[in-house]
C-alpha cells in the first residue's frame, strides 16, 4: 500500500489505528527498506522513525528511493529491476 501525503503535519490521523508499530507518534520503519511493522505498508519522510533518522527533505528523497526498490518485487514479482545511477549513463557529447 502506498499512501503519498504532502504537507508539514505528521498527524497520523486514522492511520494511527492500523496496528503499525509507533514511536512518539511516528511510524517505526526498517531503515534499509522503509517497511513498517505491517507487511506491505511503507513509510517515508517526517512520519517515519528509525535510529539515526535526520529530519531533512533530502532524507525523504533518499527514503523514497529505498522504499521504491523494496516495493518493486512486491508489485512486479516476475520483473527484474534494472537500476542505473544517473552518473553511470554519462552526459551526451555536444557537437
Amino acid at each position: 500500500m502506498l499512501l503519498p501525503f504532502f504537507g508539514l503535519s505528521t498527524d497520523l490521523g486514522p492511520i494511527a489505528g492500523w496496528g503499525l508499530a509507533l514511536e512518539q507518534h511516528h511510524v517505526k520503519v526498517d531503515p534499509a527498506s522503509c517497511a513498517s511493522s505491517v507487511a506491505g505498508i511503507f513509510a517515508i519522510g517526517d512520519v517515519a522513525s528509525y535510529p539515526g533518522k535526520l529530519k531533512l527533505i533530502l532524507q525523504g528523497f533518499s527514503e523514497a528511493a529505498m522504499a521504491a526498490h523494496a516495493i518493486h518485487p512486491i508489485v512486479f514479482p516476475d520483473t527484474a529491476l534494472h537500476f542505473e545511477y544517473s552518473t553511470s549513463t554519462g552526459v551526451p557529447a555536444t557537437a
